[in-house]
């Protein structure tokens, strides 16, 4: 099957073109910018741009299925939910047989900026009339791995927001997930995808500590607000979906994606 990746150069994006190339399947990768020298050399390339829509028509032509995983947390409404909606038209118009967007677990019930317009995308891509599935993925290791190295550079003690817990995922088991739901065709909002485990923040820190050779003390602080609550009663966990394998403390072990 002919694919395109958009956000193929992110984080995700590269796992997906590197499961999507062992699934056998012919990968284009979508990008504002020129070919980079470590991209794989059996991927094609396609400059385009979500924002303006300049280059999608051209890089839709001969696809039969989209993966799309370009976002930017900073600049949402252009990126996430204009261009869903430029992406989504363009390829209706191509004939795109199939497009899996990912989404973020919880995005419906935590009233975070960013999960609002992540769940407006959603609504783009439901009303586009495009064959569409939806993705809605736990928290990546590695983006937890990131939130407890900038809180590990606080003097003095680790702050934790008090009763959070968490269930982060490998980026790999999501990236294999999207490539499955490929060969799965179009089914609209697929079970969301989670982690193997639900840990307290306390427990993921700690196991985050002792990795990092880090010895400050945590310091668990009451949060105030509907976000905070959210999190506390639990909104960003997977309860009756599809679980990954690689566990928080294995993934810590082998610093793996």
């Amino acid at each position: 099957m002919n694919l395109l990746v958009t956000g193929g150069t992110g984080h995700l994006g590269r796992e997906v073109v590197r499961a999507a190339l062992a699934a056998g399947h012919t990968v284009r990768v979508l990008s504002r910018g020129r070919r980079p020298p470590e991209a794989p050399e059996s991927t094609e390339w396609a400059t385009a741009d979500l924002v303006t829509g300049a280059g999608l028509d051209q890089s839709l032509i001969g696809t039969d299925a989209v993966v799309h995983a370009a976002s930017d947390p900073r600049n949402p409404i252009p990126v996430d939910i204009e261009g869903t909606r430029r992406l989504a038209d363009a390829a209706r118009h191509a004939g795109v047989g199939h497009l899996v967007y990912v989404s973020i677990v919880g995005v419906d019930r935590i009233p975070l900026a960013y999960y609002r317009q992540k769940l407006a995308a959603e609504r783009v891509l439901k009303e586009s009339g495009a064959p569409y599935s939806i993705l809605r993925a736990t928290q990546f290791h590695s983006f937890v791995d990131q939130v407890f190295g900038s809180v590990a550079r606080i003097p003095l003690v680790f702050p934790l927001p008090a009763g959070f817990r968490i269930q982060s995922v490998a980026t790999k088991e999501v990236a294999g997930r999207l490539v499955r739901a490929i060969a799965e065709g179009p089914r609209g909002m697929l079970p969301d995808f989670g982690g193997p485990e639900a840990l307290t923040l306390a427990d993921a820190a700690a196991a985050w500590k002792t990795a990092r050779g880090i010895r400050k003390p945590s310091l668990s602080i009451p949060v105030p607000g509907r976000t905070a609550a959210a999190f506390r009663a639990g909104h960003n966990l997977v309860s009756d979906g599809e679980r990954g394998i690689i566990r928080w403390a294995q993934w810590l072990e082998t610093r793996g994606q």
